[in-house]
């Protein structure tokens, strides 16, 4: 069982983002891992549109180039690797401070949890997997024969 769990939980994308994890796995193991819709929906309900504050010692501290502002040092990263980031002090020409997230919904897209209907998806997909369960251990009950139910 900690083999199975801990592979479950390693490609769900919670704990390895979703663009970390390898595309043979990414593509097929992720998409069948009850716990990608189960931590999903979990996430979604808490952090979708959730303000993200950070505390000082949370920032990335840095120096632009030499007559560049935060602003324009940083535009290309803000626009392609993580538009969520918050920058602080955009016309500043020294100690830019930067946060790596900006809602909570910013950290929901690294996770792929893309668009609000995405998480409710993922509740959807989370109770059809609880009710396919249950319905796999009645069937199984009724299976049974009755000479497994009789006592010696």
């Amino acid at each position: 069982m900690p083999l199975i769990l801990g592979t479950l939980l390693s490609f769900c994308g919670v704990f390895v983002p979703y663009t970390a994890i390898p595309h043979f796995w990414k593509y097929w193991l992720y998409y069948l891992d009850v716990f990608t819709y189960i931590m999903g929906s979990i996430l979604w309900f808490v952090l979708w549109d959730a303000p993200v504050n950070c505390r000082p010692g949370e920032f990335a501290n840095f120096d632009p180039p030499q007559g560049m502002t935060c602003a324009a040092y940083l535009e290309p990263y803000m626009t392609t690797v993580n538009p969520g980031a918050n920058l602080l002090n955009p016309q500043a020409t020294a100690g830019c401070q930067v946060c790596t997230y900006n809602t909570g919904t910013d950290y929901l897209r690294t996770i792929n949890i893309t668009e609000e209907h995405t998480g409710w998806m993922m509740v959807g997909i989370s109770g059809i997997y609880v009710l396919s369960s249950y319905a796999l251990v009645f069937v199984m009950m009724k299976l049974r024969t009755k000479a497994t139910k009789k006592a010696d």
